[in-house]
């Protein structure tokens, strides 16, 4: 999935650190997003399907390293929506099989597998949406296979900021308003996508530090109204709107998992520990991007594209088309 959102920061973060020859793996080698990761140095985009074990068996050979991540959104339908379990499990249990082969018949040496950010009351765990629990399931299954201990990293991140940009108007901020799934009062644990390839390459830059460990990471832990505040003193305006909380009968008929995933948020919220990730970013040089920061590039990338006129061919992608990840 190396041209999913996540793929895409890790690869050019890999890429940036020059100490590695990276194999890409995408479904459609000739799209534009393969085309952008081609021209990186040391970038060989591959062609590769999580769905087509072979592939996989075929472009691990000879690796070290393997970062891996599943998706279980297969494109937004009316009343289903987009999240299948099923779908998701399937790529997670060819993924570690071959991950196993790998282990036992070549040369890993270290594997990185991108799940999600664990409670930080377990007790208040249930229900977790079932975009969660597949990757956690999936967390078992490389247990079950002993991949853990020697090999195996779990990075975990929480929220993307990148929720906030899609192309879906209710879903967007605005002028308007700074939209949100958790009451204003509530703390939500969010990431900007690109922070994910900066800790996966720190990650592999100290492999013995972290092989047999797991890492919850997010780059900010702010209530709704406290986001919506960043968000207006960037813009240096005031609106009526504020910061609001979608209607959870709303967010249901969108996505029902998104609608749970919200009420877990706000039940018992994500567990990464903040102050010990900015001892360890600090430590491994890896700068998390604030809300603020991110905020301020895209607003300024939007004012740019609205005089340019490509404002609208230029948007994230549509919720009936979700990237990997979207409903973390």
């Amino acid at each position: 999935m190396a041209t999913s959102r996540q793929g895409m920061s890790v690869v050019k973060h890999l890429a940036s650190s020059k100490k590695y020859k990276i194999k890409a793996l995408t479904r459609n080698p000739y799209s534009k997003k393969a085309a952008e990761l081609s021209n990186l140095k040391n970038v060989e985009v591959i062609k590769g399907d999580l769905l087509d074990k072979k592939s996989l068996r075929n472009a691990f050979k000879g690796v070290t390293g393997i970062f891996g991540n599943t998706t279980p959104t297969t494109g937004w339908k009316f009343i289903k929506g987009s999240i299948s379990r099923d779908y998701e499990i399937a790529q997670g249990r060819n993924l570690i099989d071959e991950v196993e082969y790998c282990r036992k018949n070549g040369s890993l040496k270290h594997f990185i597998f991108s799940s999600v950010c664990k409670p930080k009351d377990p007790l208040k765990n249930n229900p977790a949406p079932g975009h969660f629990t597949s990757k956690w399931d999936i967390e078992e299954y490389i247990n079950q296979k002993k991949l853990i201990k020697n090999i195996s990293t779990f990075l975990r991140p929480v929220s993307y900021y990148e929720n906030f940009d899609i192309n879906f108007s209710i879903l967007k901020y605005s002028k308007q308003f700074f939209p949100g799934l958790v009451d204003g009062d509530k703390k939500w644990q969010t990431i900007a996508v690109d922070d994910i390839g900066k800790w996966a390459r720190a990650i592999f830059n100290t492999p013995d530090r972290f092989k047999g460990k797991e890492l919850n990471i997010a780059g900010e832990e702010l209530t709704g109204n406290e986001m919506g505040n960043v968000y207006y003193s960037i813009q240096h305006e005031k609106v009526a709107g504020g910061y609001i909380k979608l209607p959870n009968i709303v967010v249901k008929i969108l996505e029902e998992d998104l609608a749970i995933m919200a009420d877990w948020i706000e039940r018992t919220g994500y567990g990464a520990d903040m102050k010990n990730l900015k001892s360890l970013a600090k430590e491994l040089e890896v700068e998390r991007t604030s809300l603020s920061t991110w905020l301020s590039k895209k607003l300024n990338l939007d004012n740019t594209e609205r005089k340019s006129n490509k404002f609208i061919s230029q948007r994230l992608t549509s919720v009936r088309n979700i990237d990997n990840g979207y409903y973390l």
